[in-house]
């Protein structure tokens, strides 16, 4: 809601919010809306996202920076479908894999032998020149209102 407009508010609670691989988040979606509002659906996102940011210096010296978002995990749960909301709570489980941590954008393939290594020699070599990343993690609830802006509450998380 910005300045008090839209259709209502929605929360996500949790036990905890910091988690390690393969464990369960364990929480609920509440909401309430200033009227009744036929929505789409109710839906909660747990999302795993790699941000990296590369500066780059040109030959006159000038910086510049680059941004760049890749999910390493994406997973969608409805909650509900197609009807009336208008104040509710639905709890959720969501199950974190087990391996997400080991998630590597070089395909396996390429981890071995000659392309391996060099991908490997360009990886240090970007990390020379001032590439940094990081994953951001959060769950995000959505009531999709068609023809309105969409109801939603993001909240971040840590994997770890």
């Amino acid at each position: 809601m910005i300045f008090g407009l839209g259709a209502g508010k929605i929360e996500i609670f949790l036990e905890k919010y910091i988690f390690s691989p393969g464990e369960i988040i364990k929480g609920k979606v509440s909401f309430d809306l200033k009227k009744p509002t036929l929505a789409k659906k109710l839906k909660i996102i747990l999302a795993g996202v790699k941000i990296t940011k590369s500066q780059y210096r040109d030959a006159r010296g000038a910086s510049s920076t680059e941004t760049k978002s890749d999910f390493i995990h994406r997973f969608e749960m409805s909650l509900d479908g197609e009807k009336e909301y208008s104040k509710g709570e639905y709890p959720f489980e969501i199950k974190i894999p087990g391996n997400v941590l080991g998630a590597t954008s070089m395909p396996k393939e390429a981890q071995e032998g000659i392309l391996g290594a060099v991908l490997k020699t360009a990886e240090v070599i970007g990390k020379m020149s001032g590439t940094t990343s990081r994953i951001e993690w959060y769950l995000e609830a959505s009531l999709e209102i068609p023809g309105a802006f969409d109801v939603k509450k993001k909240i971040e998380i840590s994997v770890g």
